[in-house]
C-alpha cells in the first residue's frame, strides 16, 4: 500500500475511533453504533397510508397464512346481490327441484366449466344442506369471505403466489394496510379461465408523429 493510501486508511481509523467515543446526546455527535441503529431501525411507511383511497371498503383479515405478514382480504358477503342464500333456500335442494326436465328456477347463466363433471360438481363447493357458505373437500365449512381457502386445496401454488403478492389484485393502493381482491374477485368461479388477451396499445395522437 502506498504511503497515500496508509495515510488514508489511519484518518479513517481515528475518524471512526472518535466517533465511537462520543455518546448520543448532549450535543455530541452520534456514535457508529447510533447511526447504525438508525440505519436498520423500522421504517413505517413514513406515515403513508392506503385507508384515504380504500374509502371504507369492508375486509377481513386472511387467515391460514401464518408465514407471511399480516394482510386483508375485500369482503364478498357486502357485494353477493342475493345472500345469505337460506333467504330462497328455505329448504332442502331436493325439494326446491322440479321433476326432471323442469328449468331451473335460478342460476339460469351458472354453468360449471371449471374441471371436468367426474372431478367436481356443485357440489364439491357448495354443501347443499348449508347455503350460506362454502366447504372444504373434507366437507368443513367456509365463509364466502374466505372463499380462497377453498381455492388452495387445488391450486396451492397460485394462493402461494397470492399470498405473497406475486399474484392478483391489490386495491388502494401499495402503502398499508395491505388489502386484497379474493380469487372469486377476479375469476369467475364456475368458469375461472381467463380468455386470451392481447395487451392495450396506447393510441398516438397526432401532435406526435
Amino acid at each position: 500500500m502506498s504511503i497515500r493510501g496508509r495515510l488514508a486508511a489511519a484518518l479513517l481509523a481515528l475518524t471512526l475511533g472518535l466517533a465511537g467515543c462520543h455518546e448520543e446526546g448532549g450535543g455530541h455527535a452520534p456514535s457508529v453504533l447510533g447511526l447504525a441503529q438508525r440505519a436498520t431501525a423500522p421504517n413505517p411507511n413514513a406515515g403513508l397510508s392506503s385507508e384515504p383511497y380504500l374509502a371504507g371498503a369492508p375486509r377481513v383479515e386472511a387467515i391460514g397464512f401464518p408465514d407471511r405478514p399480516r394482510f386483508f382480504v375485500l369482503a364478498r358477503t357486502a357485494v353477493i346481490e342475493k345472500y345469505p342464500c337460506s333467504t330462497c333456500h328455505t329448504v332442502p335442494l331436493e325439494r326446491m327441484r322440479g321433476p326432471a326436465g323442469t328449468p331451473r328456477r335460478a342460476h339460469w347463466s351458472v354453468t360449471l366449466q371449471h374441471a371436468p363433471a367426474a372431478v367436481m360438481s356443485c357440489a364439491t363447493c357448495h354443501a347443499p344442506d348449508a347455503p350460506d357458505s362454502l366447504r372444504t373437500l373434507e366437507k368443513g365449512a367456509v365463509g364466502f369471505d374466505h372463499s380462497y381457502q377453498v381455492c388452495a386445496q387445488c391450486h396451492s401454488r397460485q394462493v402461494a403466489d397470492w399470498a405473497s403478492g406475486a399474484h392478483g389484485k391489490r386495491a388502494g393502493g401499495w402503502a398499508p394496510p395491505r388489502v386484497v381482491y379474493a380469487c372469486a374477485q377476479c375469476h369467475d368461479p364456475h368458469a375461472p379461465r381467463w380468455d386470451t388477451r392481447w395487451p392495450a396499445v396506447a393510441e398516438t395522437t397526432r401532435g406526435d408523429r
